[in-house]
């Protein structure tokens, strides 16, 4: 087996001597005055002989700090091409060598997992060869692959206790720089701030989007509220008194983010613990909602639904964001064919043709191709109801194997599933398969669980 790994990573090492070989004659021309791009080149290389030389490290190194690293891979962008590409393929090439290497020992329910999961890749991989454009869809495939290779590096992470408190550690500490780098963005107006014309000021620290920070986020506070209502040993005593001042400060961010569905979905974990553990809370978390519409930010994100519900007479008013959603949406489903509604056009393929259906007005149709908005619009539109189905499945597996568990780890039990039902509502009106920031550590967090309370229920 290890003579095996050994060819594969000669292979590769070959294969990426080809490439960046290739990659240098053109950069140089290509780059201009922009000489920032050529710190990508070696830093690329950097970053697989990292890899070559002790792979667990490395992984260790990219859940710690994958969180801070959007606004730096996206200034050394070239293209299509990135650092962020280069980081994924190694992320894919780290499960496939644990698979390899130690498969885990699967129980019933965790093989229909990655049942799921396989489902769903087959269908997102044979829809490629029928998308509108195999470069752009392939790359999508493989960020869905990286997200089920971070659920199976979870799952195969913790073999006792004292692993799953080391890696759901580095998972909350991953956001010490995005909480930091929000903090100094707001105080002195940094590129940590988006502006729109319409929403003002969003906060998006190290992330490239609001809404990708707004639900790691909700995802970091979730395991916080756990760890401080369970009290771990694998946490120093100073670090569990700090868990409560650190919640609340990222309370403070999200509202920040301006993205109401992330609101919606903090809430519901809070109140969900409140009716099922401590009542106590519900009186704090019901006036919880009137207390957040005193403060202005909120007030105008909530005020934005209240118009803006049509184009108006004229037909060039503008929508309100909700209200473009459920045009949108309509406007996709009714202008696919119905010999689509089964298979899709492919991946990717919602982009291609959104400038065909998407209005920007009563009159004319929208010019740039904007993405769903809704992971099942987008999922029926370019994979079909198969593919839909399927990605549903992923989800019913493990609410299913994580119910069954309930009993042996009720706490985290129940933070999961409610962080995978939050997943299910924040699909609804965004682009959740498009942040991969929020993905990876979604999914290996949600690993990292299955694993460890299968460990707690084989020695219970």
């Amino acid at each position: 087996m290890r003579n095996k790994n050994k060819y594969i990573l000669f292979l590769l090492a070959i294969l990426s001597a080809f490439f960046f070989g290739l990659v240098s004659l053109v950069l140089v021309n290509l780059v201009g005055e922009k000489y920032v791009y050529l710190v990508s080149l070696p830093l690329a290389f950097s970053l697989c002989m990292f890899f070559m030389l002790n792979r667990q490290l490395f992984f260790l190194v990219v859940v710690l700090s994958r969180a801070s690293l959007d606004s730096a891979f996206d200034a050394i962008k070239f293209g299509s091409f990135g650092l962020g590409a280069v980081l994924n393929a190694l992320i894919i090439l780290i499960a496939i060598l644990t698979v390899l290497e130690k498969p885990v020992n699967l129980d019933l329910k965790s093989r229909k997992i990655l049942l799921a999961w396989s489902m769903f890749l087959a269908i997102s991989f044979i829809s490629i060869f029928y998308a509108p454009s195999l470069l752009a869809s392939s790359k999508v495939f493989l960020i869905l692959l990286s997200y089920a290779s971070m659920f199976y590096l979870g799952l195969s992470s913790v073999r006792n206790k004292a692993d799953f408190g080391k890696w759901i550690s580095i998972v909350v500490y991953s956001s010490i720089i995005p909480v930091l780098w929000g903090i100094y963005s707001i105080i002195f107006g940094t590129s940590g701030l988006r502006f729109n014309i319409i929403e003002g000021f969003r906060l998006q620290s190290t992330f490239n989007h609001p809404n990708s920070l707004s639900f790691y986020f909700v995802l970091i506070i979730s395991i916080c509220f756990y760890l401080f209502k369970t009290k771990p040993e694998y946490l120093s005593p100073k670090i569990r008194t700090l868990i409560p001042l650190y919640i609340i400060i990222l309370l403070g961010l999200l509202i920040m983010t301006k993205t109401r569905a992330a609101w919606a979905a903090c809430y519901l974990f809070f109140f969900s613990y409140a009716v099922l553990y401590e009542r106590k809370y519900l009186f704090i978390v019901l006036t919880a909602p009137f207390v957040a519409l005193l403060i202005p930010e909120v007030q105008e994100r909530m005020v934005d639904l209240q118009s803006g519900n049509d184009f108006g007479s004229t037909g060039y008013e503008r929508l309100n964001s909700y209200a473009w959603r459920k045009k949108y949406w309509l406007d996709a489903l009714t202008w696919m064919s119905k010999t689509h509604y089964l298979t899709g056009y492919g991946l990717h393929s919602f982009l291609d043709h959104s400038t065909q259906f998407g209005m920007g007005n009563a009159f004319n149709k929208q010019k740039i191709g904007i993405n769903a908005h809704s992971v099942y619009v987008l999922l029926i539109f370019e994979l079909g109801f198969l593919g839909l189905l399927a990605f549903l499945y992923i989800i019913y597996s493990k609410l299913k194997a994580l119910i069954g568990l309930y009993q042996y780890e009720k706490l985290l039990i129940f933070t999961v599933i409610v962080i995978l039902v939050e997943y299910l509502f924040e699909c609804y009106s965004d682009n959740m398969l498009d942040y991969l920031n929020f993905d990876w550590y979604l999914w290996f967090v949600v690993g990292l669980t299955l694993s460890y309370v299968n460990l707690r229920k084989s020695t219970a």
